[in-house]
């Protein structure tokens, strides 16, 4: 069932595709693709719904920039991944800034808030677990999810990091390969499972590894907010990456911090980031299109598909000939 859209004061109430229970736990897998004309723009919306799981796939663009009322009642822990645009929150007398490329995990028994869009466009990925398949998911996992457990066996609301997390190069193959799930019947429920859960498996592992970070001495808030715009810079101009000087003078850090920021943050050199982002994309596009070799190289930036297939062949010790078949 779907909430209706109403325009009072100025405000539009977001809309919203609500499942119901026997959609939700249907025991075969429910698939729509739907592109909806909206007062306030366009959406076209993916979704798979199957024994207590939901995914979608959103994609909004705005006329404008306007205030929404949203209206959630559905009782579902949600794994969100904001993967474009920007949004402000206003929730209980706070306000939250909502950026790209970050993710959490989030449990309320339905929440009211009021947000404005900070661009015209936004791509959210979505997965929802109905309370009780989450909890059997988790049961045995780390201390992390088991804390979360605990808060939800309480009836509380809680989220998994305090401040989202950045989305990685793992998370969003993950994310490309549910998305781009050529298997159908039985075989796309087993996949989408059990990507679902090796999603999970490494937003749990991103929050660790975000608490390690923070233990360290750490850049400070504004050195950081400029490292993860260089990485959506890096990622937006994928195919035509500007130099180390380059980025640094975009994002306005120097490139001494702009280096030591990126093996603070993720763990690894500014372009050795983007070459992982690159080959993680390029395997994803080989399984799951029917692009070629040559076509995928030159997407993702490479010289010559010889060039990539080195690269490929010495990340992934086979060729991308192979890797397709």
């Amino acid at each position: 069932m779907s909430k209706g859209i109403t325009n009072t004061s100025g405000n539009f109430t977001f809309y919203e595709r609500f499942v119901s229970p026997d959609e939700l736990y249907s025991p075969d897998l429910i698939e729509e693709n739907e592109v909806i004309p909206l007062p306030y723009g366009n959406l076209e919306i993916k979704s798979w719904y199957f024994d207590g799981l939901r995914i979608s796939m959103r994609k909004q663009r705005y006329n404008d920039y306007y205030l929404f009322e949203k209206i959630n009642t559905q009782d579902v822990v949600y794994m969100q991944f904001n993967l474009k645009g920007r949004s402000t929150i206003y929730q209980l007398g706070n306000e939250y800034d909502v950026k790209p490329h970050l993710h959490n995990i989030v449990y309320s028994k339905g929440n009211n808030n009021t947000f404005r869009n900070g661009a015209l466009e936004s791509v959210i990925f979505e997965i929802q677990f109905a309370p009780p398949v989450f909890l059997k998911i988790i049961q045995d996992s780390n201390e992390v999810l088991k804390r979360f457990a605990d808060k939800m066996l309480e009836g509380k609301p809680v989220v998994l990091a305090p401040q989202s997390l950045e989305v990685t190069p793992d998370l969003e193959q993950a994310i490309q390969a549910i998305i781009n799930c050529r298997f159908s019947g039985g075989l796309k429920k087993m996949y989408l499972l059990s990507k679902s859960i090796e999603i999970l498996v490494l937003q749990a592992e991103a929050y660790n590894r975000s608490l390690e970070i923070r233990a360290a001495k750490g850049l400070n808030s504004t050195a950081k907010e400029k490292v993860l715009h260089a990485r959506e810079y890096l990622i937006e101009n994928v195919e035509t990456p500007p130099s180390l000087s380059e980025l640094s003078r975009i994002v306005g850090i120097n490139e001494y911090n702009l280096k030591k920021g990126f093996k603070e943050v993720f763990n690894t050199t500014v372009f050795g980031y983007l070459s992982d982002y690159r080959l993680d994309t390029a395997r994803q596009q080989l399984l799951d299109t029917e692009k070629t070799v040559s076509e995928i190289a030159y997407e993702l930036g490479y010289s010559s598909p010889q060039h990539f297939s080195s690269a490929f062949r010495k990340k992934f010790g086979r060729s991308p000939r192979d890797a397709k078949k």
